[in-house]
């Protein structure tokens, strides 16, 4: 959405705080030098617009433009937090400089300003430095405890923290700030995402998520945003027609919402099989990429791990994916868990040579990468490298001895013992262990990976993939052909393969 719909300084001010939050990082430059052109010369404006050159590594320009607003009210200390992030990842390190930012951050810290303090806990926020984040706001609302944003910052810092403790306490802070200013959109915001993040029970923590959303579209109806959040929240759920409503209810709003498109073209998959509309779809959405998100390797990487495990390996979908993929490799060809992705996709298409390299390489650059070396043997075992691959089996299973079962490995392990012309019985224990590590396991990930290392952890779409449809169908197909074809005999009743073979089609 433009910016300039925002009706106010704080208004622009959660917009941005929001894009930031979901790793936006060009909407936050996009929307900050939107409202730049009413508000020329603003310093809290080009901070962000600064901070987003940054987060796109785009570090001369970032240094350029944080030199430009060093200094100035409000905005001291952010800047020197920026100036020196930037100037560590440059690729030849100016000690001197970095020294003296150093130096100015530590007096910078004694100051109190309190803007200055409140916009450097944001940051440290969204860098994922919750200490620093939480002693910057701490002395903000020392200074001012009825300073409304600075309650809901403080609530978003306990909410995100990885703390379970903490975040039970977030809501205090969102209703707090809420009460002292009902225009406060980041304290809604919070107080649905308290309810999603927290709630024990799904069903009725999504519906407190969706009524505090709904309150939000309609005070705030200039935040389309919230109609893709509404949607995203339906589809965790399940409620997929409502989901598609509110999706199509937002880009029509907002035909440049990322989010909304790639669940539209989730529903196209999933529940209407419309390749050929899910395709054309996924064009529009690789091209709205490029314009909208096009420093943002891991965005198109998510956004090509979601849809592969959706599409029925169908090629028009399929290559698509494979060409995000390639893009945010090609823009980190050192990030093993891209590369691990980029080989499971090749291993969907069938290109398993391609991807045994692709999987080689994710494990030479991590050696932690377990999800790397079990696709690694999955194309051993198709391209039939066996002994290689039972070699590897054998390694690996005293590894998962100690770090708990795994999915993939009892999968691999079922058709290294196909190949080999096992018993049947003993390749279905197999694949009937891979199923059911895998059905206990889905919505919060396998603890080796469960081949979605490319997704981030604790959101709607990745928890969706987390289930990967596509190896569940792969599960149930080396099923069925393991019992064979012969007709179960009248009066005998189905075996258990059977009963486990229904658990995972209902499942998908």
């Amino acid at each position: 959405m433009s910016a300039l719909l925002a009706p106010d300084s704080l208004a622009i001010q959660s917009l941005i705080f929001y894009y930031a939050r979901k790793n936006l990082h060009h909407h936050v430059f996009t929307a900050a030098s939107q409202a730049l052109t009413k508000r020329s010369g603003d310093s809290q404006l080009l901070f962000w617009k600064a901070f987003a050159a940054l987060r796109e590594d785009r570090a001369a320009d970032a240094i350029r433009e944080l030199e430009a607003i060093r200094g100035k009210q409000g905005v001291q200390l952010p800047v020197l937090i920026c100036l020196k992030m930037a100037h560590e990842s440059a690729k030849y390190v100016d000690r001197e400089e970095l020294s003296r930012i150093s130096t100015d951050i530590t007096q910078e810290e004694k100051s109190n300003r309190e803007g200055s303090l409140f916009t450097a806990a944001a940051v440290c926020l969204l860098l994922k430095d919750h200490k620093k984040a939480r002693e910057y706001i701490g002395k903000v609302l020392e200074i001012n405890q009825q300073y409304p944003q600075a309650l809901s910052l403080c609530g978003w810092i306990d909410l995100l923290s990885g703390s379970e403790i903490k975040a039970r306490k977030s809501l205090k802070y969102f209703e707090d700030a809420k009460n002292a200013n009902p225009n406060d959109l980041e304290a809604s915001l919070g107080i649905a995402a308290f309810h999603e993040y927290t709630g024990t029970d799904r069903a009725a923590a999504t519906e407190k998520a969706l009524e505090e959303l709904n309150k939000a579209i309609v005070k705030f109806s200039w935040f389309t945003p919230a109609l893709s959040e509404k949607a995203r929240l339906l589809l965790s759920i399940g409620d997929w027609e409502q989901s598609m409503e509110a999706a199509t209810r937002s880009l029509m709003l907002t035909p440049n919402n990322v989010e909304a498109l790639t669940i539209t073209i989730l529903y196209h998959l999933a529940k209407e099989s419309k390749f050929k509309t899910a395709a054309s779809k996924l064009s529009e959405l690789c091209d709205l990429l490029a314009d909208e998100e096009p420093r943002n390797p891991l965005l198109a990487l998510e956004t090509a791990a979601i849809l592969a495990r959706f599409c029925g390996r169908q090629p028009s979908i399929l290559s698509q994916c494979i060409q995000l993929a390639t893009k945010a490799v090609q823009a980190n060809p050192l990030n093993s868990d891209a590369l691990t992705e980029m080989g499971y996709l090749l291993c969907l298409e069938g290109q398993f040579a391609k991807a045994l390299e692709q999987f080689q390489e994710a494990a030479r650059l991590d050696e932690a990468n377990l999800t790397a070396l079990h696709g690694g043997i999955l194309c051993q075992v198709h391209l039939g490298q066996l002994e290689d691959a039972a070699q590897q089996v054998d390694f690996l299973s005293e590894i998962h001895a100690e770090a708990g079962a795994c999915a993939d490995l009892a999968y691999v392990s079922a058709l290294i013992a196909a190949r080999r012309d096992a018993s049947s019985d003993a390749c279905v224990a197999r694949l009937q262990e891979a199923a059911r590590i895998h059905l206990e396991t889905e919505v919060a990930g396998p603890a080796c990976g469960g081949w979605t290392g490319a997704l981030r952890r604790g959101s709607t779409l990745s928890e969706l993939a987390a289930r990967n449809p596509d190896f569940l169908l792969q599960l149930a197909r080396d099923l069925v052909q393991l019992l064979g074809p012969e007709p179960i005999p009248p009066g005998e009743p189905p075996g258990p393969q059977f009963g486990l073979c229904r658990r995972i089609l209902e499942a998908v």
